[in-house]
């Protein structure tokens, strides 16, 4: 009865040690994780892993709104580059300037990987800074004015030197 016991534990053991290197072979790594957004623009979330941060994708899957995804079926383990954009023009394929994205690194050297974070936001838009009239109105009048000052200034100094 204890070798029965003793050989399940170590056959229990073996199968706990050998699982996650053969899940690893047969390329069963799973990345788990979730897409936060705080932003004001809405639309499906495409997420992406590129393997060394490279492209093109070697996984990509696509959610409703800002959750929980699951890259599945990872073909290899490694260092993963995974990225979520919303596709606001609707046009695929990678990320416009305007997108709100993010990006996270993933290590799945191991396996399966939990917890993972990404966390999009919305790209900073440089607003073109376009003076009012008035304010255009004054700096000129004030630049004619040290003119009119230096032109006064340069006809004294001219009579005074005669």
């Amino acid at each position: 009865m204890k070798g029965l016991l003793l050989r399940g534990v170590l056959l229990g053991t073996a199968l706990a040690l050998l699982l996650p290197a053969v899940a690893l072979a047969w390329g069963m790594v799973h990345i788990y994780g979730e897409v936060k957004y705080a932003g004001v623009h809405s639309g499906e979330i495409h997420i992406v892993g590129l393997l060394d941060g490279v492209s093109p994708p070697v996984m990509d899957t696509t959610i409703p709104e800002p959750g929980p995804f699951v890259l599945g079926l990872v073909p290899e383990a490694g260092e993963y580059l995974v990225c979520a954009h919303i596709d606001l023009d609707g046009g695929g394929g990678p990320p416009e300037p305007e997108d709100p994205q993010g990006c996270t690194w993933v290590d799945a050297t191991m396996g399966t990987v939990h917890g993972v974070v990404v966390v999009m936001q919305d790209p900073e838009v440089e607003e073109e800074f376009v003076p009012e009239p008035m304010t255009v109105v004054l700096l000129a009048s004030g630049l004619a004015g040290l003119a009119g000052y230096a032109t006064l200034r340069s006809k004294t100094r001219r009579q005074g030197a005669e």
